[in-house]
């Protein structure tokens, strides 16, 4: 079984899974035979396409939250809207969701709103993980710049928690430690709102990094993970931090 990119970003994971044989491929011309297993962030069309021409097995595995994305999307446009993709223009969900609506705009900040043409009417959908403060932010300033905007939040709801708790964890530590790959769009999100709301954040993605110093003279220290951080790590983790808190104390 072959996959095109990880199927999680969680290195710890990564490895357990290609120990059972799952295959990571760059490309779709890169597989020959067998199954193909679409990870959540779904795959573009074309890709989908020409792996129906090459005759492999399509497992699908797109997060049913991208679906409605890619849904969504695809209700605006046949309204007549023209489409705003928000989100990070090279994450494989984002380019999969374009692929959905030829000719829709890609933008991630609110500086990009004001480079974008002129249309009357704008249909905005948003990646699934990304911030729900930067897109609040972003349908601002399309509302200012478009006489009709129809935006529809579709930030995964486990995503959205994950944000809420992380605001408000943040409020109440010193530290906040966040557990998830590197790569992961949610859990680098996570890190960035711990640090606007008063903590000094660190990501992690095991307990090997932890530093005892990073705890010198705190109090209280908060932790937190991605979505697709396994249970397991967290613990893990969560006890390296208690040994650290008492060779600090």
């Amino acid at each position: 079984m072959t996959t095109l990119g990880h199927v999680v970003h969680n290195p710890q994971m990564v490895e357990s899974l290609a120990e059972r044989g799952l295959r990571n491929a760059a490309s779709v011309e890169d597989v020959d035979a067998g199954t193909l297993f679409v990870r959540a962030h779904g795959l573009p069309v074309e890709v989908f396409d020409r792996a129906k021409e090459k005759n492999l097995e399509i497992l699908d595995a797109t997060c049913p939250m991208v679906t409605k994305i890619h849904v969504q999307a695809e209700r605006l446009k046949a309204d007549g809207y023209k489409i705003i993709v928000i989100g990070d223009p090279h994450h494989p969900e984002v380019k999969g969701t374009l692929s959905h609506v030829p000719g829709a705009w890609s933008i991630e900040t609110v500086g990009d709103v004001e480079r974008l043409p002129r249309a009357s009417r704008v249909g905005v959908v948003v990646q699934s993980t990304f911030s729900g403060t930067r897109f609040t932010d972003i349908v601002k300033a399309l509302s200012a710049k478009y006489y009709e905007v129809r935006a529809v939040n579709t930030i995964c709801t486990d995503t959205h928690n994950r944000q809420s708790e992380a605001t408000q964890l943040a409020k109440e530590v010193e530290v906040m430690v966040v557990v998830g790959g590197k790569t992961s769009a949610n859990t680098k999100h996570l890190a960035e709102l711990s640090e606007s709301h008063g903590a000094r954040a660190y990501h992690i993605e095991g307990p090997e990094e932890l530093r005892a110093e990073w705890f010198d003279g705190v109090r209280v220290a908060g932790l937190m993970s991605g979505a697709s951080t396994p249970g397991w790590l967290v613990d893990e983790v969560a006890a390296r931090m208690e040994a650290l808190s008492r060779q600090s104390a």
